[in-house]
C-alpha cells in the first residue's frame, strides 16, 4: 500500500470539519470574541474525526458532508479535554501556541473546555443520533475516571506497567474507540463488524498515547509543539520510566526525586539518560508496535477494501509520529 503522509490524503473531507469550526466560532455574536478566534484556530491533527468520517464511508449511499456536524463536536471534545489537560499540567504550549492558561489564566482556560463540551453536544443533539449521544456520553465518564486515577497516582514510581495501560486506556484509548463506533453506528454495521472497529480503534489508542510519551522524552519542542518532560515534571508517570525503574541501579535515587518532587533541571537530565542507557524509549516502542499488530487484526473484519486500507494508512500516521518528529 502506498504510504501517505498527510490525514488529508486519506480523508479529504477534514478540510471542511476545520472550515466548520472556524465559521461555527467567527458566526458567535457573544462578548468573548478574542477567545473564539483563539479556539477556531487550535487546529490539530484530526485523527478522531478521521477515524469517524472514515469507518461512517463503510455506509456507501451516505454523504459524508452531512456528518461534518458530528465530526466537529468530536474534535471539540478531543480540544476541550487538552484546554483542561494544559491547566493540570501548567503548560505553556500547545501546537507550538501559548495555551489558553498561558494567555487568560486556569480559570478562563477551564471555563472555555466548559464551552467547548457545551458547543459540542449541541452539534450532537442536533444531529438527533441517540446512540452516537449515548456513546459520548458513556466515554467521557470513561475518560474522566482515567484522568481523575492519573492525578490520584501522581509522583507515585511505584505505577506498574499494567496500570500505566489501563490509565491511558480509559483517558486516550476508548475516545479513539468510540469515534471509530460512532462511524459505525452511522452505517448501521453488523455486531461483529461493530466490535472490530472499536477494537481497531482501542489498541489504536494505544499506540497514540504511547507514542505521545515516547515523544515527551525523545522530542524536540520546536517538532512537537509542547514542552518536553512535561509529563515527569508533574509527576506523571509514563512507560519510558516505568520501564528503566525496573532495571535501573539509580531507582532509588529516582523515585526519591519523584516523591518529593524534587526535579530539577539536573535530576531531569539524569533520568532523561538513564532511559536512554535502559532502552526505555525502545521497549516502549515495541509495546506500541505491538498494539498496532493488534488494531491491523481487527480490520479483517470489514467488508470494505478502501475503508481497510484507509484505517491503515491512519494507523501508519499514528506510529510515524516517532519517526518523524
Amino acid at each position: 500500500m502506498k504510504t501517505r503522509h498527510d490525514l488529508r490524503e486519506i480523508v479529504p473531507e477534514l478540510e471542511y470539519v476545520d472550515k466548520f469550526i472556524l465559521e461555527m466560532f467567527q458566526s458567535r455574536s457573544d462578548n468573548i470574541g478574542s477567545l473564539n478566534s483563539f479556539l477556531g484556530q487550535m487546529k490539530g491533527k484530526k485523527f478522531r474525526s478521521a477515524l469517524f468520517l472514515t469507518c461512517a464511508r463503510m455506509h456507501q449511499g451516505r454523504d459524508l458532508q452531512s456528518l461534518i456536524p458530528i465530526a466537529a463536536s468530536l474534535e471539540l471534545i478531543h480540544t476541550a479535554t487538552l484546554l483542561h489537560d494544559d491547566v493540570l499540567d501548567e503548560a505553556r504550549l500547545r501546537r507550538s501556541r501559548p495555551t489558553a492558561n498561558t494567555l487568560w489564566g486556569n480559570q478562563v482556560a477551564v471555563l472555555l473546555g466548559d464551552y467547548l463540551f457545551s458547543r459540542a453536544f449541541t452539534l450532537l443533539t442536533s444531529f438527533g443520533n441517540l446512540e452516537i449521544i449515548d456513546l459520548m456520553v458513556n466515554t467521557m465518564e470513561e475518560m474522566s475516571v482515567g484522568e481523575i486515577q492519573q492525578q490520584l497516582e501522581v509522583s507515585n514510581p511505584d505505577l506498574t506497567e499494567e496500570e500505566y495501560l489501563e490509565r491511558i486506556k480509559q483517558k486516550t484509548a476508548v475516545f479513539m474507540a468510540s469515534c471509530c463506533l460512532a462511524g459505525c453506528l452511522i452505517c448501521e454495521a453488523s455486531r461483529e463488524i461493530k466490535s472490530s472497529v472499536y477494537n481497531y480503534g482501542l489498541k489504536l489508542g494505544m499506540v497514540y498515547q504511547i507514542i505521545d510519551d515516547v515523544l515527551d522524552f525523545s522530542g524536540k519542542e520546536k517538532n512537537i509543539g509542547k514542552d518536553t518532560c512535561s509529563d515527569l515534571k508533574n509527576g506523571i508517570i509514563t512507560l519510558p520510566l516505568i520501564h528503566t525503574l525496573k532495571l535501573s541501579p539509580g531507582k532509588d535515587d529516582i523515585s526519591s526525586w519523584i516523591k518529593e518532587q524534587k526535579l530539577g533541571e539536573s535530576e531531569i537530565l539524569i533520568i532523561k539518560n538513564e532511559i536512554k542507557l535502559q532502552g526505555g524509549i525502545e521497549y516502549s516502542i515495541k509495546i506500541a508496535e505491538r498494539y498496532m499488530n493488534e488494531a491491523l487484526t481487527y480490520l479483517e473484519a470489514i467488508p470494505s477494501e478502501d475503508v481497510q486500507n484507509s484505517l491503515e494508512a491512519i494507523s501508519q500516521l499514528v506510529l510515524r509520529k516517532v519517526l518523524i518528529t
